[in-house]
């Protein structure tokens, strides 16, 4: 079985503070909205960093407090919005940053803010097969990058960073009763539409248009139907969390914590309540990171962890959902 064994952040040291916000944006000052997100403010990748060197910086600060991992590693698992390189994978690429032994496996996966589920599943199912004994997790938050510098509402919600985490084989804890869910159908609710084979960079895609929801999007630019991705939250997560609970034939008491991802207080809030959660069990700490994507339950785990309110015999509920559109959700058991 795996366990979390060591982890480590690292964020940029530019920032992006709601002053930041509104001296750019003045008609938004007295703005009512802004307030109920509770985010105070962001980490921003800075002009000469790419995605990959925020994930080498915690991945450097997790090895140089535990250098005996750096001979131990044999498999690691990167995700970021961005990679370096159309080919090679990033995680290849890191493992020779990094120094480590060429005798282990390197692989990439890219699903937004379910990703770090995706992650712990697939370190957990290496383990358990016997491929791995320790793995390196690397997960990056970089959209900043790809939002147009007037989208007020993306400006102020997302922001930047980097988490490294060793999974390692142990009897300790336990991850079981995953759920994974997606919807194709979906995909130009969170979409940065032009850049890449289906739709190549062009002389239109710097263009605003209105799309089919009735809003201006940039084709080259990170895009986000917030009303529809709010909707299909209320809709699917309480639904998948109840889903995870009747497996276990659990009910919501039984769970000591609910980390769930962290587009903004308001979403969590909203959520805990359509779910019908313990409001004292679900955890919120966005105010100084603003959403991180697939870093914000890496987040949540490594400052619970700090704090000591991770204990040995707790039962935890982690879900997250994003682009895809994607959900996923798993029971940690400590």
């Amino acid at each position: 079985m795996p366990r979390i064994a060591e982890s480590a952040l690292y964020f940029p040291s530019k920032t992006f503070t709601n002053e930041d916000f509104f001296l750019k944006f003045p008609e938004e000052r007295d703005s009512k909205t802004w307030p109920k997100l509770g985010i105070h403010n962001r980490h921003i990748i800075a002009d000469n960093e790419v995605p990959s060197d925020m994930g080498l910086k915690a991945a450097e600060k997790l090895l140089n407090d535990h250098p005996h991992l750096r001979t131990e590693i044999d498999f690691i698992l990167f995700t970021s919005p961005e990679r370096d390189y159309y080919t090679p994978i990033t995680a290849g690429v890191l493992q020779h940053k990094l120094g480590l032994k060429t005798d282990l496996g390197a692989m990439d996966v890219h699903q937004g803010c379910s990703s770090f589920i995706y992650l712990l599943s697939h370190a957990d199912g290496l383990i358990k097969i016997g491929a791995a004994t320790k793995v390196l997790v690397i997960a990056v938050s970089s959209l900043t990058r790809t939002i147009d510098e007037n989208d007020k509402a993306n400006r102020f919600i997302f922001g930047d960073g980097a988490a490294a985490y060793i999974i390692e084989k142990s009897e300790e804890q336990v991850f079981h009763s995953y759920y994974f869910g997606n919807d194709g159908s979906k995909k130009d609710k969170i979409i940065i539409r032009d850049g890449e084979n289906r739709h190549p960079i062009n002389e239109d895609s710097y263009i605003p248009f209105t799309n089919e929801f009735g809003e201006q999007q940039i084709p080259a630019k990170f895009y986000q139907d917030g009303a529809g991705v709010f909707r299909f939250t209320l809709d699917r997560i309480p639904k998948m969390i109840q889903l995870i609970l009747d497996k276990n034939d659990l009910k919501k008491d039984d769970i000591d914590l609910y980390l769930l991802h962290q587009p903004n207080e308001f979403i969590v809030k909203a959520l805990t309540k359509v779910a019908k959660l313990p409001e004292e069990k679900v955890v919120i700490d966005v105010a100084n990171y603003g959403n991180t994507v697939s870093l914000s339950i890496a987040i949540l785990i490594h400052n619970l962890n700090q704090q000591n309110r991770i204990k040995p015999g707790m039962r935890i509920l982690i879900a997250a959902f994003g682009t895809g559109l994607s959900w996923n959700g798993c029971i940690w058991e400590t």
